[in-house]
This record gives C-alpha cells, sequence and structure tokens, in this order.
C-alpha cells in the first residue's frame, strides 16, 4: 500500500511506459485485482519520480476500489485528495466523490451528503457537467434511501435531461441516469415508465456493462413482482442475483432485496419457504450492518409467523430488532433531512424566493431596468465582438504562418560563425563545434520529448558540463535551456498535429505527455508564447482544413 513519502518500486518491464499505455492496460485488466493493481500501483511510482500529483491522485482513487478494508480504502481516497489538492481542487473532483460514496456504504449519510454537495458546487463552479450530473444522482440516491421518493425523481430526471441535453453524450452516463430512474419510478409506483427505462439500456447493459447487470435486473425483477407478474419477476431476481459482485456495498444491497421480494412472491402462494427467505434477509441485514427502508415488512412477517406457532422467544427478538430498526431509520431520516434543507434544498428555495420577489417590482421600475442593461448589454457586446473580431483575424493570420513555417522546416538555416562567437564565449572553437553538432543529434533523435530532460542530463550526454552547454545555447541558439527544449516540443508537435490526425484526438493532457510536459497548462504555455495561439485554436483549425479538402 502507498503512503505519504515512501518511494515505490516499479516494475523493470514498465519503467519506460507511458502513463497512456499503464492506464489502457488498467482498464484492459480492471477485473483482475493482481493485474489492475500493478498496472495503478506503477502509476502512483512514476507520479512520484515524476511528482506528478495528478496523475498520483488519479491512480489513488482507483486503488481505493481494491482496498481489503475500509481503513485502507479510506487511506487511499485521503490521501489521492491531499496530491490533488495540491496542485488544484479540481483535479479532487473524482476523489470527493468516491469519499462520498465510502460514507454512504457505511451508511454515514450527512458526511455522504456532506461530499456530494462539495462535488455539486464544484463542477458547477469549474464547469464539470458530468460530475455535476454524478452529484445530483448520488444526492437523489439519499433522498430515496431515506423516504424522499419524489423530491429523489425530480432530482434524477433534472441529472438525466441534463447528460441529454449535452453536445457529447457520455453513454455511461445516460446508461446510469437510466437505471435510476427506473428504480425511481419504482418507488414512485410509476411501474410502466419504471420498466420502459429499463427496457431501453438492458440490451447495452448485457453486451458492454455487466457490472450493472445486477442493478438492473434485480430492479427490473421486483417492478414486475409490483406488476403482478410473479414468473417474470422470479427469472430476472435470479439472474440478478447470480450476477452480484459482493465486495460492492451497493450490490450487495439488491442482493437482501432480491432475496427479499423472492420471499414476498413465495409468501402470496402460502409457500413455508418464504420464511426462510426472510430468516436470511435478517441474517445478511446483521453481517452488513445494514438498515433498508424497504425490509421493514421482514420483521412484522416474521413477529406474526412466530405469534402463530406460540414461540414467544423468537417473537421478543424479532420485536426488538424491529425496534431497533425504526429508531436507526427515524435517526437517520432526521439527521440526513435537516442536512439536506440546510445545505441543498434550502439555498434552492431561497434563489426561487430572490426571483419571486423581483417579478413583483412594478412594471415601470422593470421596463427601465430593462431598458438600461440591454443598453449596457448593447455596448459591452459591441466591444467584445470587436476584440474577438480583431482577436479572430490575428489568431488566423499567425495559423496561416505557422503552416508555411512548417512547410520551410525542411530548407537549411543560416547559423552563426563558430570561431567568431566561441572567442566571445572563451570556449575552444573546435570544442563549440562538436558539442553543436551533438545538439543537432539530440534534436534528430528528438531527445527533447522525454519529460525526463535536464541540462544535467543533457550535458552528460553531450561530453561537456552545464556552464559551456548553457553559454553555447545563450551564443547559438538565443535562449535559455529550458525555452529551447519547450521551442523544440512545439516545433515538433505543430507538425505532427499536422501530420497525425490521431494525435489530434488526444486531450491536452494526453498531447502534454507525449512531448515531455508535466502538465497540460505548463504545455499551453510554452505552445502560446512560442506560436501566439492556443494549441485549442491550432487544433480546431487543422481539423477545419481537413473537412474543407473531404467537401472538395
Amino acid at each position: 500500500m502507498y503512503s505519504q513519502g515512501e518511494i515505490l518500486k516499479m516494475p523493470d518491464s514498465l519503467e519506460e511506459k507511458s502513463y497512456k499505455y499503464l492506464n489502457d492496460r488498467f482498464l484492459e485488466n480492471r477485473n483482475d485485482t493482481l493485474m489492475a493493481t500493478l498496472y495503478l500501483n506503477t502509476i502512483v511510482a512514476k507520479g512520484i519520480v515524476n511528482d506528478d500529483k495528478i496523475a498520483k491522485s488519479h491512480a489513488l482513487v482507483r486503488l481505493s476500489s481494491y482496498a481489503v478494508n475500509d481503513k485502507e480504502k479510506l487511506d487511499y481516497i485521503q490521501q489521492s485528495i491531499a496530491e490533488s489538492n495540491s496542485v488544484d481542487s479540481l483535479y479532487s473532483i473524482p476523489s470527493y466523490n468516491s469519499l462520498g460514496l465510502y460514507y454512504q456504504a457505511n451508511y454515514d449519510y450527512e458526511k455522504a451528503l456532506e461530499e456530494y454537495v462539495r462535488v455539486l458546487k464544484l463542477s458547477i463552479t469549474r464547469g464539470v457537467e458530468n460530475y455535476e450530473i454524478i452529484a445530483l444522482d448520488n444526492i437523489a440516491e439519499i433522498k430515496q434511501e431515506i423516504g424522499q421518493y419524489k423530491e429523489a425523481l425530480d432530482l434524477y430526471r433534472k441529472g438525466f435531461y441534463l447528460e441529454q441535453n449535452k453536445e457529447d453524450k457520455n453513454p455511461i452516463l445516460i446508461l446510469g441516469s437510466s437505471l435510476s430512474l427506473s428504480e425511481s419510478f419504482r418507488h414512485n409506483k410509476q411501474y410502466d415508465s419504471a420498466s420502459y427505462y429499463y427496457a431501453s439500456v438492458i440490451d447495452d447493459v448485457r453486451q458492454k456493462y455487466p457490472t450493472k447487470l445486477s442493478k438492473a435486473l434485480i430492479n427490473e425483477g421486483i417492478n414486475l413482482y409490483h406488476k403482478n407478474e410473479y414468473k417474470e419477476a422470479k427469472i430476472l431476481l435470479q439472474e440478478g442475483m447470480v450476477h452480484v459482485n459482493f465486495n460492492s456495498h451497493f450490490d450487495v444491497k439488491y442482493y437482501i432485496l432480491a432475496n427479499y421480494y423472492t420471499g414476498k412472491m413465495l409468501q402470496v402462494s402460502s409457500d413455508k419457504k418464504a420464511e426462510q427467505y426472510f430468516l436470511k434477509v435478517h441474517a445478511l441485514l446483521l453481517k452488513h450492518n445494514a438498515t433498508i427502508p424497504e425490509l421493514k415488512d421482514v420483521y412484522t412477517t416474521l413477529i406474526n409467523a412466530y405469534k402463530e406457532t406460540g414461540d414467544q422467544k423468537k417473537q421478543l427478538y424479532f420485536q426488538d430488532r424491529l425496534i431497533y430498526f425504526n429508531e436507526v431509520i427515524a435517526a437517520r431520516n432526521l439527521k440526513v433531512s435537516n442536512k439536506i434543507n440546510t445545505e441543498f434544498d434550502t439555498p434552492k428555495l431561497l434563489k426561487k424566493r430572490d426571483k419571486l420577489i423581483k417579478s413583483l417590482r412594478t412594471k415601470n421600475e422593470y421596463l427601465n431596468t430593462v431598458k438600461i442593461i440591454l443598453s449596457v448589454l448593447l455596448v459591452v457586446m459591441l466591444i467584445v465582438l470587436s476584440v474577438l473580431y480583431i482577436k479572430h483575424k490575428k489568431q488566423k493570420k499567425r495559423f496561416k504562418q505557422i503552416l508555411k513555417e512548417i512547410d520551410n522546416q525542411e530548407q537549411p538555416q543560416k547559423t552563426k560563425s563558430t570561431s567568431a562567437s566561441s572567442q566571445k564565449l572563451n570556449i575552444d572553437p573546435q570544442l563549440v563545434e562538436d558539442i553543436l553538432e551533438r545538439l543537432q543529434v539530440f534534436e534528430s533523435k528528438k531527445g527533447f520529448i522525454k519529460n525526463t530532460i535536464t541540462i544535467a542530463i543533457l550535458a552528460k550526454k553531450l561530453s561537456t558540463n552545464t556552464k559551456y552547454l548553457s553559454k553555447i545555447i545563450n551564443a547559438y541558439k538565443g535562449k535559455t535551456f529550458i525555452t529551447y527544449i519547450n521551442d523544440l516540443r512545439i516545433e515538433y508537435v505543430l507538425k505532427e498535429l499536422q501530420m497525425n490526425p490521431k494525435l489530434q484526438q488526444y486531450t491536452l493532457y494526453g498531447i502534454a505527455k507525449e512531448i515531455g510536459f508535466n502538465s497540460a497548462d505548463s504545455f499551453s504555455t510554452a505552445f502560446k508564447k512560442k506560436t501566439g495561439i492556443s494549441p485549442s485554436y491550432y487544433m480546431k483549425n487543422l481539423k477545419n482544413i481537413k473537412k474543407e479538402k473531404v467537401a472538395l
């Protein structure tokens, strides 16, 4: 297990592999705990060596899902948050969400809600739509678990339509939102709607997302029970139980529900095996320290069963369990309801109240305000449009200039006189010429794209010292060592992006890593400094050129 300050040893076979390679291998082997943790720990080790806190954070939060106990899981998540927060809280959003899931799995709904609200606020502030939807779904799930079914459905719907209205729809989020909507409609006794959303995604679940199969099948099985379609319900419940992952708190919950509703169907037909299922549900609730409001009937049923047989000892035991069950639910609901009111619902209501107050202004006041605002907006818009137009013209001109420069790169470049410059540097002219030739080899072999390159490492490779190397680069390249390396990387990626359409599909962070930068920000800064335009603008225009050629 990783701990702060610990240096993990990378396997020799993976030492030179890129983050992308390691991440792809992890995704391929995510169901194999041994292989998955190997690749994740290698990313952590690589992140330590490169001081890449974001890579470490993402790997640590993923490692938390393979933790063997709650303490280890929490340690991983908290370390992940510490790493990403030291760079920017934006990168901590997935870790805060995992922390919320951890608390929810342990029925600490108050702390879970606190983390989900944090994720929601950060996502809205920083424009991370995917996690805004995830946060809404998670808050809705807590509302659902404390019996606020209508409010939960409203939130699930909001998340679903937010995703549907996005340009770059995420199929996994749509699938997850559809299953959550199906379950929520079931709790609101809208059984046909529940079946509709189940049917819309079940084929995809079976073919592409088997980890969600237990939830999908069991929920629809329960839905069919309520529609009195017992035969079909039993088939789905039994199949759903086969696919349960017992390492997942959420899957275990559905497994318990599947046993409960199987017992309910046997009870309808007066089958004595029903009692065995209810006893099994009770045992599962004890084992997993779970309290699911939907299962309250388990205890009333068992109390009545032992009342009929005259077993007062068991009758008393299950009466005590029912009292405890009710007390836990009541305390939890009260605590979480207060939290929801103060941190989630109340601010929303205050916002509505403010809108109402504004709408009650007199007509004249309203019209005057609108006129002033529109006038100001018109002036601002004209200024902004003018600035944007000038900026666009400059960027377009610079983009065309860059393409011409790339076309002319093959032409021989004039170099400064070695002897004349070396005299000013007080360095032997022959040594200067040797170092310049070695630098040429270094450039031709693209040694600059390694993120480990430093002036000390390069000086050693060129059989010189850092002082001479720095002076020669300043004199003959006209720039500092760092600017020299960064400019080489940018010159390389400008041509590579033009020639390699696959590279255009990478994120800025992915491109940065491919050419030796440690972050998207440092890459963007160096790119803009060298070219005068942003990398995203450059790539967008390259794609437009390609579209124009295809159209012709």
